[in-house]
C-alpha cells in the first residue's frame, strides 16, 4: 500500500481527526482525509495539495461543480462526487446557531462541521444573515436553449436593495420587456439563478452593476456569472475559440456540429448553438454575422479583473502567477495573458491587492481583501478602477 511511507499513515489521520488534534484541521489535513475514503490504496497527499493549489482553498474545492472537478488531474468521479456529498451535507445539514443545540467537544464534531465553521463567516451581533435558497442541480444534459445574458446586464444595475430572490425574481417579471407572463416568469429564473448561484442575490454583484452600469465592466461580471453557472460555454472557449484565436473567426456551423456530437440525441441543437453565440456577444467578447463569430484577446479592464480574481480566489492568501494564468475562468474571458502580470500591478497600485513578488524564481500575488470587500473599495473610491 503506497500510503506516504507506511500502511499505518491513513489511520494516524483518522485518530489525528478523532481526537481533536490541532494540525488535523488544517486544510489539507482536511483534504486528504476525505480522499482517503474515495481512493484507496494511494498516497493522496500529494493530491490533496494539487487540488488546494489549483482551486485556492477547501471551500472554493467545495463549491466546484461537479463536471470542473472530474476535469481536474488526478481527479475521478469517486472523488468528487464524496467532496460534493460534503459540501452539500453542510450546507443543508451544518450545525445550527449558537443556544440552538448542545455544543460539541472537538472529538465529537463531524468533518463538514469543521470545514463550514472554519471557513464562514461569524454573523455581526444584530445582522441578520441572507435567507439562502436551496441550490437544486439542473436536470438533464448541459445544453440551454436561451442566453438571456443582454437582459441580465440591462437590468442588474437597477435590481432592488434586497438580497431576497423572490423580490428579485418579482421585480424581473415586472420589468423584462417580454409581452408573455410565462416568458417573463421563466426568464426571471433564468437570471437569477445565473446571475446568484449561491441561493440569495449577494451584494457585491449587487453594488458593481450599480457602479458600472452599461459598461464593458459590468459586461465582465455578469459573462463570468454566466460561465460559472454555464459550463458548456466555457468548453466550447476552450475547445473551439482559443484554438482559433490565430484567425479570430469561428463559422457558427462549426459549433453546432460540436454540440450533435457531445449531445447526438438532442433536438435543440440549433437553439443552444444560437445560445451560446448570443451570450458571447451581449457580453463584448465576439461580433457575430449570420454565418460566423468574430473574436479576439481583450484588453483587461482592472474593476471587473478585481471581481474575477476575489471570486476565484476567495480567500485572503499568497497564490502562485501561474495558477492565474491557467485558471479555466480567466482563459475563457479572452483576456489578454500578456496583459495578466500588468492587471495584476494596476491592482496593487490601487490598493486591492497586498503586493506582488518574486520566490524562488515563482512570481506571487497576495490578496488582502474578500469579493465583498473588494468591491466596496472601487465603488467607494468613486471610480472605474
Amino acid at each position: 500500500m503506497a500510503d506516504t511511507g507506511n500502511k499505518g499513515h491513513r489511520q494516524r489521520l483518522r485518530n489525528r481527526f478523532a481526537s481533536g488534534e490541532e494540525s488535523s484541521r488544517s486544510e489539507g489535513a482536511l483534504l486528504e482525509l476525505l480522499l482517503t475514503y474515495a481512493i484507496p490504496q494511494k498516497d493522496v497527499q500529494p493530491l490533496a495539495k494539487r487540488l488546494l493549489a489549483e482551486f485556492g482553498c477547501l471551500s472554493s474545492l467545495l463549491v466546484t461543480p461537479m463536471e470542473k472537478l472530474c476535469q481536474s488531474d488526478g481527479m475521478k468521479e469517486n472523488s468528487a462526487v464524496l467532496l460534493k456529498l460534503v459540501d452539500w451535507i453542510r450546507q443543508h445539514h451544518g450545525p445550527k446557531r449558537p443556544g440552538k443545540e448542545t455544543v460539541k467537544t472537538p472529538t465529537q464534531a463531524t468533518l463538514f462541521e469543521v470545514i463550514s465553521s472554519e471557513k464562514t463567516e461569524q454573523p455581526v451581533s444584530g445582522v441578520a444573515e441572507p435567507r439562502r435558497e436551496k441550490v437544486i442541480p439542473r436536470r438533464g444534459t448541459e445544453m440551454f436553449g436561451k442566453a438571456v445574458l443582454k437582459e441580465a446586464i440591462q437590468i442588474l444595475p437597477s435590481l432592488p436593495d434586497s438580497e431576497s430572490l423572490d423580490e428579485i425574481r418579482s421585480f424581473l417579471r415586472a420589468k423584462l420587456h417580454f409581452s408573455g407572463e410565462q416568458t417573463r416568469h421563466r426568464y426571471a429564473n433564468y437570471i437569477t439563478r445565473r446571475m446568484f448561484p449561491n441561493g440569495y442575490a449577494d451584494g457585491p454583484l449587487r453594488s458593481f452593476a450599480k457602479a458600472f452600469p452599461n459598461s464593458q465592466e459590468l459586461r465582465d461580471v455578469c459573462f463570468y456569472r454566466f460561465l460559472q453557472s454555464e459550463p458548456l460555454e466555457v468548453e466550447v472557449i476552450e475547445d473551439l475559440i482559443l484554438p482559433n484565436l490565430g484567425t479570430g473567426r469561428l463559422s457558427r456551423e462549426r459549433i453546432r456540429t460540436r454540440l450533435s456530437e457531445k449531445f447526438p440525441e438532442a433536438r435543440s441543437i440549433v437553439d443552444c448553438g444560437k445560445a451560446i453565440v448570443d451570450a458571447l456577444t451581449a457580453a463584448g467578447i465576439a461580433k457575430a454575422d449570420r454565418t460566423k463569430i468574430s473574436f479576439a484577446y481583450r484588453e483587461i479592464p482592472v474593476a471587473s479583473f478585481a471581481f474575477v480574481l476575489h471570486s476565484e480566489f476567495p480567500e485572503s492568501g499568497m497564490y502562485d502567477i501561474r495558477k492565474l494564468e491557467e485558471n479555466r475562468m480567466i482563459r475563457a474571458m479572452l483576456w489578454n495573458p500578456e496583459r495578466i502580470l500588468h492587471a495584476l500591478y494596476e491592482l496593487r497600485n490601487q490598493g486591492l491587492i497586498s503586493k506582488i513578488s518574486e520566490i524562488d524564481n515563482i512570481r506571487q500575488f497576495t490578496t488582502k481583501h474578500t469579493l465583498a470587500g473588494v468591491v466596496e473599495q472601487i465603488v467607494s473610491g468613486g471610480k472605474k478602477a
